[in-house]
């Protein structure tokens, strides 16, 4: 398709423009919000540590985020700047790749906690890669057929996109179910075969797990559903919250992890131990392994979680 902007939208877009950007304000303001008020938080349990993959994992999952925002409000305030199409090509270009990196950022926390939970077990990690690899082949894919489509107001607002597109979401959707699916079967069999303390790990990692999910999974289920519905710039309404949405979860997720490697855990169990070992050994032992204030959670530490063997 050549290169043009769509002159039957321009009308009715700017109808939606101004609430499209009221929302956009709103996602980026809540997470500067949520950024400063745990600020205490992430100083103690990520930069106070040595550097390694959690630090810099969470400066991507964390702070890219309301920059990349604030750059497409930037160029939202341009209202009266009349830009070129391969003008607006180039920043829904930028817009995506920021959204995926930031989505592929956020699994990648994900898929080391199932890597973690099944005790690096290799199966398990080879079935989630090779879905892991899958997902962002097929999401690229996606991209590279459906930009060349998209069309644009004179202010880089999406006006219409192909039929494929909504499928970006759906993939990333079924892949965020896969994982959700392992650590709920993972805790569930630990549920059936003894008693979980709600202060206990593997609770903690599950908590983490579901409610990480359930936001994920609405905000990408959201858009799925805008672009789907939607002939006009009211379709990339929800794109700002799933930035935001992404970048709190991940960052959370991450902080809960470091939390768990510094702070003293009850064990996995409550009552009597799967090794043997009586409730107060197995606490000292478990705070032993996690009351670590100058180290990262890493696999190492992850791996020395209680096993339980099918």
């Amino acid at each position: 398709m050549a290169d043009h902007v769509n002159p039957t939208a321009i009308v009715a877009s700017d109808e939606y423009a101004f609430v499209t950007s009221e929302v956009a304000c709103a996602a980026t303001a809540f997470l500067v919000w949520d950024t400063l008020i745990n600020l205490d938080r992430e100083v103690e349990y990520i930069w106070s540590g040595p550097n390694s993959w959690v630090k810099w994992t969470f400066l991507l999952i964390r702070h890219i985020p309301y920059l990349i925002q604030g750059s497409v409000l930037t160029l939202v305030a341009l209202s009266g700047h009349v830009w070129q199409p391969r003008q607006c090509r180039a920043w829904i270009i930028y817009q995506l790749v920021a959204i995926e990196a930031l989505i592929i950022a956020v699994e990648v926390v994900l898929i080391v906690r199932i890597y973690a939970m099944y005790s690096r077990n290799r199966a398990v990690l080879l079935l989630v890669l090779t879905l892991f690899c899958a997902e962002i082949g097929a999401m690229c894919t996606v991209l590279a057929i459906s930009i060349p489509k998209i069309t644009f107001t004179t202010q880089c607002l999406i006006t219409s996109t192909p039929a494929l597109f909504p499928t970006y979401w759906t993939i990333s959707l079924a892949f965020e179910t896969s994982l959700f699916t392992l650590t709920l079967i993972k805790f569930m069999n630990n549920v059936v075969r003894t008693q979980l303390s709600r202060q206990s790990i593997l609770f903690v990692l599950m908590r983490d797990g579901t409610w990480a999910y359930a936001i994920i999974f609405a905000v990408m289920l959201l858009n799925t559903l805008m672009y789907q519905i939607e002939r006009n710039t009211l379709a990339g309404i929800c794109y700002f919250w799933e930035i935001a949405v992404m970048s709190f979860a991940g960052s959370h997720v991450l902080l809960n992890l470091r939390q768990l490697a510094v702070e003293p855990r009850d064990s996995v169990y409550e009552g009597s131990s799967a090794d043997g070992f009586s409730p107060a050994r197995t606490r000292r032992l478990s705070a032993m392994r996690f009351a670590r204030e100058n180290t990262d959670i890493t696999l190492v530490e992850m791996q020395s979680l209680p096993r339980v063997e099918y």
